[in-house]
């Protein structure tokens, strides 16, 4: 790639030693091998009506996102056939690859469900995200064209490549603007990929076709306009702009630019202490975070793009902060995302206290991030070095044997932050001549000091501890990182406390009782709340609280700390990574024992929880995956945004409708509208036998205005209790557009009372 200025090392060049990172590796393993290719391609084989070999898995491969599956289990195979050479995963790769192989069109499509839900997407009508699905299918193919150098990947991912950009290169401005309306991961990236795969211009010129310029606009101009979007489609789109900068040869620093500035936005304004962000996959308002708190905060996909964009932005800038968040993220985040016993990952890590990760079923449900999963644990070389020709980047500490091609050298890398302070670098091999060694300070580090004569000279230089000169075997190089016990507030809660013990993030101990869990969006595992989960420190007051907060903090000498309050009351922090199945708290308010501001605090949360417990049938508007999950339907409808709240509008003439439960006592439907606008569309109730039809204006009963937005509610006709209807909203007489925002949702009557 024409702009990199140093490299990421790959699976030839470092294996890595780690026995935490090498079981996280055996279980991916495992599960890889146990996934069956013809499985994964049975939807391929309908679509392309022939008889599968064997049935569909079930979950996300038995809906419209199917295919999806297999682009993450293709990379995640080369990745691990890269690390291991083992030719189990070279039998799948080929079976999977033969299979799309024989699927494929002669037009070079190849897809799990027919090509009229492209057309859908085009038309306007609800459909799950295709081309989200095309981008993993097109970007699977790719990594085994990289990592296993297949003649049979490259011949499909080509013809491919030749349907998509037929199709995409005949858009108008108006079918452009309505596909990327709607989530499509990086197609971007990935056709710029196979452009510089191939060389072919025609890739270069449909992945531009996916570059959505308005962002990247805003971007450069540094407007945080992320309230609202979706987190998961935004960041893949970033990542294509910077692959475009760096594959080509143009001088527009359009891209790059809206790259660095997108990275600073997120990590600076809307990202959690793990290095994870959003809650319910969108964000929020920048430094609103404390309030956005819940038990779906952090899709596990969004820290797998963001770490993609940290690296890929370190690689072409050289500059330490990307390395530094690679560290916070894969470490509290990425590693935490992974049962440490069964190798199954998480959706979603709750910022909120009391509640506990979730992790996937092997067979049944093939989650987005189940996929990204694959991938993360199939990669352990991932981020460690870089190299340039005569420097060598040490960025991530793991025990690992590092191949550096360019400086002709071996080395060993020794850290464990769990137990020591220390990190060594062995010299196996070198050929005497001068390279330089660059060592990362890191972010958390209080201080550092090189022991002993270092055998080469050694200079402190952005961020780095330089050390240059000619190698030979048998140096070494030991440093020592002070770790120390750190507290973080939130931009939106000053007295609300994260506490970090170098580089690991802590969060209490709160036991393994009554795991419940619930679903939310297609099949997603949640889990239930801690009712009695308290999420208070109590302090004496006396000091600065934060101050004080450490001081309460006694470690035991092997990464954990016990708090004791002003109650008397104890909680164990440890390494949030380390934990699977049990509940936890990352984020604790601090009050002073006995005051108002407790007081009011626990006053104000008993009302939330019983608000929020009244709530049923909760619908999040204009998030495609749950609304497909209430069975949407409709026509002229499309997702919208305004001030940041999403929501769903239906032109003059359209429609949308769900399926909602009504419960079993006389109970409401709430809306958001925007202030002042209420049009004119109706709100129809289809039950089985009784339909009933409500003109907006004269059913809809005012609650509050609430900035912009206006709340209001409308009665359920008392004969629909306990029945499944479809609640309809349309547009068909209106004169303007209708649009909805947030949720609908269904609550008790008496609670609006």
């Amino acid at each position: 790639m024409k702009r990199i200025r140093q490299r990421m090392l790959g699976p030839e060049e470092i294996i890595v030693e780690d026995p935490f990172i090498q079981n996280s590796f055996e279980l991916e393993r495992a599960y890889l091998l146990r996934l069956k290719p013809q499985r994964l391609l049975a939807g391929f084989y309908e679509t392309a009506g022939l008889e599968p070999e064997a049935p569909r898995y079930k979950g996300w491969e038995s809906s419209e996102i199917a295919g999806h599956t297999m682009g993450h289990y293709l990379t995640a195979l080369s990745q691990a056939w890269a690390c291991t050479g083992d030719e189990k995963f070279l039998e799948k790769i080929r079976a999977c690859v033969e299979g799309l192989a024989r699927c494929q069109r002669g037009d070079g499509y190849v897809f799990a469900s027919p090509e009229e839900i492209f057309d859908r997407v085009e038309q306007k009508q609800p459909a799950w995200v295709p081309w989200y699905t095309m981008h993993k299918i097109l970007s699977g193919l790719i990594s085994v064209c990289r990592y296993v150098h297949d003649a049979a990947a490259l011949n499909v991912a080509v013809k491919l490549g030749g349907w998509i950009s037929r199709r995409v290169l005949a858009w108008s401005e108006e079918t452009k603007a309505i596909v990327l309306a709607v989530e499509y991961g990086g197609m971007n990236d990935c056709l710029y990929d196979l452009y510089d795969l191939t060389g072919d211009e025609t890739f270069f010129k449909a992945a531009h076709q996916f570059d959505e310029i308005p962002l990247f606009k805003a971007m450069e101009e540094n407007r945080d306009i992320l309230n609202g979007l979706h987190a998961n489609t935004t960041i893949p789109k970033i990542i294509g702009a910077l692959k475009r900068y760096v594959v080509s040869d143009e001088t527009d620093n359009l891209y790059i630019t809206a790259a660095k500035n997108f990275w600073d936005m997120v990590t600076g304004h809307h990202t959690y202490i793990t290095g994870g962000n959003s809650e319910w996959e969108h964000f929020g308002r920048p430094d609103v975070l404390d309030a956005e708190r819940t038990a779906c905060n952090c899709e596990t996909c969004n820290t797998y793009n963001m770490l993609k964009l940290s690296r890929l932005l370190f690689a072409v800038t050289g500059e330490k902060k990307y390395a530094d968040y690679d560290e916070q993220a894969y470490t509290n985040a990425i590693l935490s995302s992974q049962n440490h016993k069964t190798g199954m990952t998480t959706y979603f890590q709750p910022m909120a206290t009391g509640y506990f990760k979730v992790y996937s079923r092997p067979e049944d449900q093939f989650w987005c991030c189940t996929g990204t999963g694959m991938e993360n644990f199939s990669k352990p070389w991932a981020g460690i070095a870089f190299a340039g020709e005569d420097v060598l980047w040490l960025n991530r500490f793991e025990n690992a044997r590092i191949l550096w091609k360019e400086g002709g050298m071996d080395l060993e890398l020794c850290a464990d932050f769990l137990t020591s302070d220390d990190v060594v670098v062995k010299i196996l091999k070198s050929g005497g001549a001068e390279r330089a060694i660059a060592v990362r300070i890191p972010a958390w580090a209080a201080a550092w000091n090189v022991q002993g004569e270092t055998p080469v000279p050694v200079k402190e230089e952005n961020g780095y501890l330089i050390f240059k000169g000619c190698w030979s075997e048998g140096m070494s190089i030991k440093l020592s990182f002070g770790r120390t016990l750190t507290v973080h507030s939130l931009p939106d809660s000053d007295n609300t406390a994260a506490f970090v013990y170098g580089p690991f993030v802590l969060s209490s101990d709160l036991g393994t009782h009554d795991l419940k869990t619930t679903s939310t969006g297609v099949d997603v595992t949640v889990p239930e709340s801690d009712d009695h989960a308290d999420d208070c420190l109590l302090l004496e007051g006396s000091n600065d609280a934060f101050e004080e907060s450490l001081g309460r903090m006694a470690p035991d000498g092997k990464g954990r700390f016990e708090f004791t309050g002003a109650d008397e009351k104890k909680v164990v922090f440890s390494p949030h990574f380390l934990k699977d199945q049990e509940r936890y708290g990352i984020y604790y308010r601090l009050f002073k024992a006995g005051s108002e501001e407790l007081e009011r605090y626990c006053q104000a949360s008993g009302r939330r929880r019983k608000l929020l417990e009244s709530q049923s049938e909760v619908i999040p508007l204009g998030n495609d995956q749950y609304e497909l999950a209430s069975r949407i339907h409709g026509e002229h409808t499309d997702s919208t945004t305004k001030s940041g709240h999403r929501g769903r509008m239906a032109e003059i003439g359209g429609w949308f409708s769900y399926e909602m439960q009504i419960p079993d006592h006389a109970s409401v439907l709430h809306m958001t509208l925007e202030k002042g606008v209420l049009a004119g569309f109706d709100v129809e109730f289809r039950g089985d036998e009784t339909t009933y039809t409500y003109p907006a204006q004269k059913a809809l009963i005012w609650d509050e205005d609430d900035g912009e937005f206006s709340h209001w509610h409308m009665k359920i006709p008392g004969d629909l209790q306990k029945s499944v209807v479809r609640v309809e909203f349309s547009n068909r007489c209106g004169k303007a557009p209708m649009e909805l925002f947030d949720e609908v949702y269904i609550s008790r009557e008496d609670d609006n009372e």
